[in-house]
């Protein structure tokens, strides 16, 4: 029997509502809280990892590029004391209020809204709450303060994406025992593989109720694919049989064009002929594959973004 008191605190549909839509669009209906919603639950997702040099910055802004193309909803959370994030993405004027409007500071008050520490970037649909060096402060932080404050941000966002740093500490786990997917990146190379190595062990051990872990692999060369031997099957060997991966047609190919996308904030197409933008269609491909394995329907990822 339906309860019709019963209505979600973001979007007010009730129980019934919620069935209509379920026969419309044949999506599950599933209630998150007892006053929220599935659909208005925001996906959070980590990028972590303890070896640095990896991607885990350029994946995320090229991520949150393809998604908040795609119409949707983006949050950065830059966790990160280099700050890389916030600088790539915030305006210089902007970048002055991040003394005030910053992680460690919307973290220091459990009862603080994460969406007033959140500020526009240059990019449309894409806001982000940027890190400091008073984050070091914070180590020491329980590893659950983000879990109990991410609510504040449902019905803001579709998706909060975070950046972490190459360490391990509570700042790591503030944001993995937060995350729905943990992602780590990993080159072709045995650091890489020893950085994967230690999250599967740490992780499980670490992490109440740990959700999903995956890793993946960037910088892959199509053309060695189905080579015998070499470092790129070696490791593709080990990945594959130690570490839970993220679908192949995700993983990022070889390029050092993700540079000129990044530092110099130039467009990826996967159409020829775009002046003043990166061709790169395997690229293209592989980020807009990442990016619809964290929505249950197809994104809309335009050819540029």
């Amino acid at each position: 029997m339906l309860d019709e008191t019963k209505k979600c605190r973001v979007c007010g549909g009730s129980e019934a509502d919620h069935l209509q839509s379920l026969e419309k669009t044949g999506k599950r209906h599933y209630w998150i809280e007892k006053d929220l919603c599935g659909g208005c639950k925001a996906t959070v997702l980590s990028l972590a990892s303890i070896k640095g040099g990896t991607g885990k910055t350029h994946v995320t802004i090229c991520l949150a590029r393809a998604i908040a193309a795609s119409g949707k909803r983006v949050l950065l959370i830059d966790f990160d004391l280099n700050n890389s994030l916030s600088f790539n993405l915030l305006e210089k004027e902007t970048q002055e209020k991040t003394k005030r409007l910053n992680i460690a500071t919307a973290l220091n008050d459990e009862n603080n809204n994460l969406c007033d520490f959140a500020l526009p970037t240059r990019k449309e649909r894409i806001s982000l709450i940027a890190s400091t060096p008073y984050l070091a402060d914070l180590r020491t932080l329980a590893q659950n303060r983000l879990k109990r404050m991410i609510h504040t941000l449902y019905g803001h966002y579709d998706i909060v994406i975070i950046d972490c740093p190459p360490t391990y500490d509570n700042i790591v786990l503030n944001a993995v025992s937060a995350s729905d997917y943990t992602i780590t990146p990993v080159l072709n190379d045995s650091f890489s593989y020893n950085s994967a190595h230690f999250f599967a062990g740490v992780l499980p051990r670490d992490v109440e109720g740990l959700k999903a872990w995956f890793v993946l692999v960037n910088g892959f060369g199509k053309r060695f694919d189905n080579a015998k031997s070499g470092r790129q099957n070696d490791f593709q060997k080990l990945y594959e049989r130690d570490f839970p991966l993220t679908p192949k047609e995700t993983w990022l190919p070889w390029t050092t064009q993700i540079h000129w996308i990044v530092d110099y904030d130039k467009l990826l197409t996967r159409a020829e002929g775009n002046r003043g933008m990166i061709y790169n269609p395997d690229l293209h491909k592989a980020i807009s594959g990442l990016a619809g394995c964290f929505f249950d329907e197809d994104l809309q990822i335009p050819e540029a973004f």
